[in-house]
């Protein structure tokens, strides 16, 4: 299916979902031939509009309960047009695995390079956690309930990153014990507890109810904090 040029608009800003770019308001429509890098933009551009549109449906009515005529129509397209960005659901299930863990890396990976302290850094995890159950909740249950479901090979790619993520914490962790800032423990363990507190609030936690992801995540941190301190 072939569509006719387009001018570009300016769209207005919105907030950033994981993976970086803005969320989509419109509908997604086949790339426009303008280009082999302006075709490889729009296509990974809309296939995050997609993504994101088949999470909300995952998380209202769960993902086995999604068919890809459903999405179809979450997303504006027709289901032809919809298989030329999209091979089926366990393509869209990996593309949340991958967005997931790819913002925690990310936003990790930055804190580092800033000089945050030990501290901070696993505080920010806390934060980055919290803020993504608030909102993406389809990405966060999607990324803790369905791992299972995903082919041999994506559970493999995916393992490979989830356990980098975890090796940079792990050090994070590990450095902060050495420097006496933590209670000297092992350093797996402690780092399967940080996350447990923080990965199953996606299972408690009321976004219209609860406080704000930040304020929720500082509470949560300082309950930790105090357990995880050297006296």
């Amino acid at each position: 299916m072939k569509a006719a040029k387009q001018s570009p608009k300016r769209s207005k800003k919105v907030s950033q979902p994981p993976g970086g770019k803005p969320a989509a308001a419109s509908t997604p429509q086949p790339p426009g031939r303008r280009g082999p890098k302006v075709d490889v933009e729009q296509t990974a551009r809309r296939r995050r509009e997609i993504i994101h549109r088949a999470a909300a449906l995952f998380d209202k009515v769960g993902y086995h309960g999604v068919n890809m005529n459903m999405i179809a129509e979450a997303a504006g397209l027709k289901k032809p047009t919809l298989y030329h960005y999209i091979s089926g659901k366990d393509e869209i299930l990996f593309g949340l695995h991958e967005l997931m863990i790819g913002t925690l890396q990310r936003n990790t990976d930055a804190r580092l390079a800033a000089g945050a302290d030990t501290m901070e850094v696993l505080r920010g995890v806390v934060v980055d956690v919290f803020k993504l159950i608030h909102d993406y909740p389809g990405f966060v249950r999607a990324f803790f309930e369905h791992f299972r479901e995903l082919s041999h090979p994506q559970r493999a790619e995916i393992a490979i990153k989830r356990d980098a993520f975890i090796a940079v914490i792990l050090g994070v962790i590990k450095k902060a014990m050495a420097e006496g800032i933590l209670n000297k423990a092992d350093p797996r363990l402690t780092a399967n507890c940080l996350f447990s507190i923080c990965n199953w609030a996606y299972q408690w936690y009321r976004p219209n109810k609860d406080p704000a992801p930040e304020e929720l995540a500082d509470q949560c941190w300082n309950i930790i904090r105090r357990g995880l301190a050297a006296r």
